[in-house]
């Protein structure tokens, strides 16, 4: 099918794209495509002007900027996961959650802000920037605002973003020492396929071995990825033991009220999640040095 709108734009700045934005009161802003298009082509989606933000240069860069390290929104997937500037840091769970969206064909395209700005509850780089506290840095008419991706995500396809404005970047945080990361995504035909149930964790160790921070982000498994807020209190100050692993499993599991679809039942999600929970732990734990 043929795609169908009126105008199309190509800015070369934020600004001008914000002014395009205002200006066209039927916009759509459009980077790598691999969702827009196909809804545009399955005429799912009905938009008068497109806002292509591909050719502005600062949201294909990326930085370390002091301890933080900066992702422009418009950075694609395939060189995410390939950059060693991430993937081989205290960050490379952006870079390898990154690795798993879709297909090579679709990594090529799809960019970190589209991965996220299109809020779905089975985005694999989502539970990445959940569990590294990332920030998304935001620019509209009114200036910007920096936003926490957990009150980023609103629900499905809901964000918080605000009338003609652009997610710009994504700001994350250097972990600390003894701190690392481990991520799992279930589904059927692997990567290429939409994820099931995805389970990331961050665990941080003291010197005595004890749990001092923890975050776990679970996808698929309500309206938006979640933070696990009541297992990341229940692992602090206690140790990596078989009977702490299993009991944070259990609590995952039973806090969660998945639905059932064509993909899997809801009792199959809470097992899922309830398996891969005792696994990233334990793997995130067993990174640490």
């Amino acid at each position: 099918m043929k795609m169908k709108f009126n105008k199309y734009f190509r800015p070369t700045s934020v600004q001008e794209a914000i002014e395009l934005l205002q200006n066209n009161e039927d916009s759509k802003i459009v980077a790598g495509g691999t969702d827009v298009v196909i809804r545009l082509r399955a005429h799912m989606l009905k938009v008068d002007t497109l806002v292509d933000i591909s050719a502005i240069p600062e949201l294909k860069e990326i930085k370390v900027d002091g301890d933080n390290l900066v992702i422009g929104a418009g950075y694609d997937l395939m060189s995410l996961s390939k950059n060693p500037l991430v993937k081989d840091s205290k960050w490379e769970i952006i870079a390898e959650c990154a690795g798993h969206v879709s297909s090579t064909q679709v990594r090529n395209r799809a960019t970190l802000g589209g991965n996220n700005v299109n809020a779905s509850p089975s985005a694999d780089t989502t539970p990445a920037l959940l569990i590294s506290d990332a920030i998304v840095n935001v620019v509209g008419p009114n200036g910007k605002r920096d936003i926490p991706i957990d009150e980023f995500l609103l629900g499905p396809g809901k964000t918080a973003l605000e009338k003609n404005e652009i997610v710009v970047s994504f700001t994350i945080p250097k972990p600390d020492d003894r701190c690392e990361a481990a991520y799992h995504k279930h589904a059927i035909r692997g990567d290429t396929d939409i994820a099931i149930v995805g389970v990331g964790v961050r665990i941080g160790l003291n010197d005595d071995d004890t749990i001092k921070m923890a975050r776990v982000a679970l996808g698929a498994v309500a309206p938006r990825s979640i933070r696990a807020k009541e297992v990341e209190e229940f692992l602090i100050g206690k140790k990596v033991t078989d009977e702490v692993v299993e009991e944070a499993a259990k609590m995952a599991s039973e806090g969660i009220h998945p639905i059932t679809d064509q993909r899997a039942t809801a009792e199959y999600r809470k097992e899922m999640v309830y398996v891969a929970m005792k696994h990233m732990i334990k793997d995130a734990a067993a990174k640490i040095k």
